[in-house]
């Protein structure tokens, strides 16, 4: 836990509590795979994307495809995404590649995957689901802007200029500071993203086990995975201090505990 007091993304009444004991991942019965997705236009041009959306580029469609080949020797029980399309995206292109690569059939259903709930989806054996949860940080009017603005606002806030790898370090504080900086209302201080994260994964991580566990893919954004770390072991949060595309962060779940593997690898592409 980060001295500066940040609490636990599991932390609901009777839910299990983050961060444990070290304990071998590869035991835990549950095992999140958590992707940031592909490269989108807004990456390439600068641009601040957290609740806006942009789709991928040809770049980003490739990276997905690269990862879904690279797991294809990995069997999932379910799989999430961030409701937002870039998200949805990534995961629909992901499977396909991950299907085509294990010589399985999967009908397409487009760029975008039924809303909400557990739903089976084409011919796929586990189910999937959109989460509004899994958004990325809501940044409110720099929604769109480019992103020497947040930066400039993250600077006014503080009241000096700070690396990102400090940034990391103060990672609720930089919520917070944008959230004060807001004049829409719509940004979100720290407390408000770690319920939402908090919610998200004692509901699914019980869901699996409960279900026989197994591996779980989740897609969702940059700073949810940058979250996590800080909240699971704020030692590592600038290991890497940025959260690459179509890149894998391994979370485990024994049924009482979670357990942080490793951030933002790149090495399944394939």
């Amino acid at each position: 836990m980060n001295d500066e007091g940040a609490k636990s993304p599991v932390r609901d009444a009777g839910a299990p509590k983050m961060p444990s004991a070290a304990f071998p991942l590869e035991g835990a019965p549950v095992v999140f795979y958590v992707v940031r997705h592909g490269q989108t236009l807004f990456n390439v041009m600068g641009k601040v994307q957290g609740w806006c959306d942009t789709p991928l580029t040809d770049e980003g469609i490739r990276g997905a495809e690269a990862l879904g080949r690279g797991l294809a020797g990995m069997d999932f029980a379910a799989a999430f995404s961030s409701d937002s399309g870039r998200a949805v995206q990534t995961l629909d292109v992901l499977l396909a590649a991950w299907a085509a690569a294990r010589g399985e059939e999967r009908a397409s259903a487009g760029p975008f995957l039924p809303k909400s709930g557990s739903l089976p989806f084409a011919n796929l054996s586990f189910p999937l689901a959109q989460d509004p949860r899994l958004r990325e940080w809501c940044y409110g009017d720099l929604e769109g802007e480019p992103g020497e603005l947040l930066h400039a606002a993250l600077t006014a806030g503080f009241g000096e200029e700070l690396s990102f790898q400090e940034h990391n370090c103060r990672l609720p504080e930089v919520a917070d500071v944008l959230a004060r900086a807001d004049t829409s209302g719509r940004a979100e201080c720290f407390e408000c993203i770690e319920g939402r994260l908090n919610s998200f994964f004692a509901e699914a991580g019980e869901a699996v086990r409960l279900a026989g566990g197994g591996n779980a893919l989740v897609v969702t954004h940059s700073f949810v995975v940058r979250t996590l770390v800080y909240l699971l072991d704020s030692a590592r949060v600038n290991d890497p201090a940025k959260i690459p595309n179509a890149s894998i962060t391994r979370i485990g779940y024994d049924g009482g505990h979670f357990s942080l593997g490793e951030i933002g690898s790149t090495s399944w592409q394939a």
